[in-house]
């Protein structure tokens, strides 16, 4: 992932004992910052990495973003988004090795809080592609359209029916509108669900989110919502659904598939 503020710290060997099933498995693993850690800074033979209550700005299943300063990764692992929760506010620390690719990013192996150990462990995790904003530019099947005029009267959205579109600064949120719970892509007069299953982005888009940030990216509507009443729509300002193409975020253009 990209870059963003940072600060140093001194690097310490650190030999955890860790429970695990049927016994016990000492490794070793190198205390530091997650700055030293991802730009290689402070050496690890094995690539293992220990950070102490590491800040996470958004997670979803499978995958947390951890911010130090201006560097943010991912960090996967089984059941992430739920073991981490669970230590909110509590100081903890995270056993994690270092992978390089499709880039960098750590595979958590163990959460420890004072004397618990919680296993985490690999699991299989598509990563978004990314690249340089700054070396960036939307295909151009993204079109640029007047986004503030869209609302959720029907005549509107039948004109946005299938295309891609570049939107700027809309919030985002997780919500129930009806009987549904969704991330939601809220412009001024018309809000979207977003249609979304990859861990990595639902993590960009929590963190986003978190931080108070605004989205900004391309999207492709994909669904009119003609079934439902004209009150539902006009009520919840429910506009259908779109899937995520790519986002702007911390200085990295961000896409699953364009």
């Amino acid at each position: 992932m990209s870059k963003l503020f940072g600060f140093l710290a001194v690097a310490v060997l650190l030999s955890a004992v860790v429970a695990g099933c049927g016994g016990k498995l000492e490794d070793t693993y190198v205390q530091t910052t997650l700055r030293d850690a991802a730009r290689g800074d402070v050496v690890s033979p094995s690539f293992k990495y220990s950070f102490d209550t590491p800040t996470i700005i958004g997670s979803a299943n499978n995958v947390a973003l951890v911010r130090d300063g201006n560097i943010i990764e991912f960090f996967v692992g089984d059941g992430i988004a739920e073991k981490t929760g669970q230590l909110a506010g509590k100081r903890f620390v995270v056993h994690a090795r270092k992978y390089f690719t499709p880039y960098i990013h750590f595979v958590v192996d163990y959460l420890v809080a004072g004397a618990d150990t919680i296993q985490v462990g690999e699991i299989a995790t598509q990563l978004p592609n990314t690249r340089s904003a700054a070396q960036f530019t939307a295909p151009e099947e993204y079109e640029t359209i007047d986004i503030v005029k869209l609302t959720p009267s029907l005549p509107d959205l039948r004109g946005i029916a299938d295309k891609k579109f570049k939107v700027a600064g809309a919030g985002i949120s997780w919500e129930q509108v009806g009987d549904r719970w969704s991330y939601s892509l809220n412009l001024k007069n018309v809000r979207f669900f977003i249609d979304e299953s990859n861990d990595a982005m639902l993590a960009i888009m929590n963190a986003i989110m978190n931080e108070g940030k605004t989205f900004e990216g391309g999207v492709q509507y994909t669904s009119t919502p003609t079934s439902l009443p004209r009150e539902y729509r006009e009520r919840f300002r429910s506009g259908g659904n779109v899937k995520v193409g790519y986002i702007l975020y911390g200085g990295n253009a961000v896409l699953i598939s364009m």
